[in-house]
C-alpha cells in the first residue's frame, strides 16, 4: 500500500535500523516498497542487502514516478517508531484520509525534532517532485500522526 522514500547519507548504521524497523509493516503488506536516495558506499550497501530500490542523490523525483503504492511516505533517516505505529497507521489509511504529517507522539505540546509525511500518490503526482513540496502538503492537508519515538 505504501511507498516509502528515504534519502540516505553517510549513515549506514541508521539507515539498516530505518529499514528493519520496517520489516513487520512488509509482512503485513503495510509497506510494499522502499526506495533509498543517495547515500555513501555503505548506505547502498544496506539498501542492496535490504532488497530498497536504490537512487543516486537528487533523484527524488525519479524515485517518486517510480514509486507502485497508492500512497507514498518519506521518512526521515533517524526515525524511530512508537509502538502500535503499524496500527495507527493502518486505520488512517482504512479511514480514507488524505495527507498526515508523521510526527513523535507526546502530549500536547508543540512536536519536535525530524518528521515524516504521507500523502496520497495522485496528490504527490501534482507536486513538483521535491520532498519539500510534499512535506508542506502534508502539513497544509493532513492531520499529525503521532507514530515516531523520542530516541
Amino acid at each position: 500500500m505504501i511507498s516509502v522514500l528515504v534519502t540516505a547519507s553517510d549513515d549506514g548504521k541508521a539507515l539498516a535500523r530505518l529499514l528493519t524497523q520496517l520489516v513487520p509493516a512488509a509482512a503485513e503488506g503495510l509497506v510494499r516498497e522502499v526506495a533509498v536516495i543517495g547515500g555513501d558506499e555503505a548506505s547502498r550497501a544496506v539498501a542492496e542487502e535490504a532488497g530498497a530500490s536504490q537512487f543516486e542523490a537528487g533523484a527524488f523525483g525519479d524515485a517518486l514516478r517510480r514509486a507502485r503504492g497508492p500512497w507514498v511516505a518519506g521518512l526521515p533517516l533517524t526515525a524511530l517508531f512508537a509502538p502500535g505505529w503499524i496500527e495507527q497507521l493502518t486505520s488512517h489509511l482504512a479511514r480514507g484520509e488524505a495527507a498526515a504529517r508523521l510526527v513523535r507522539r507526546g502530549g500536547f505540546a508543540l512536536v519536535s525534532g525530524p518528521e515524516g509525511w504521507l500523502v496520497p500518490k495522485r496528490l504527490a503526482g501534482s507536486a513538483v517532485a521535491v520532498e519539500q513540496d510534499l512535506q508542506r502538503l502534508a502539513r497544509r492537508g493532513g492531520r499529525a500522526l503521532r507514530i515516531l519515538d523520542r530516541p
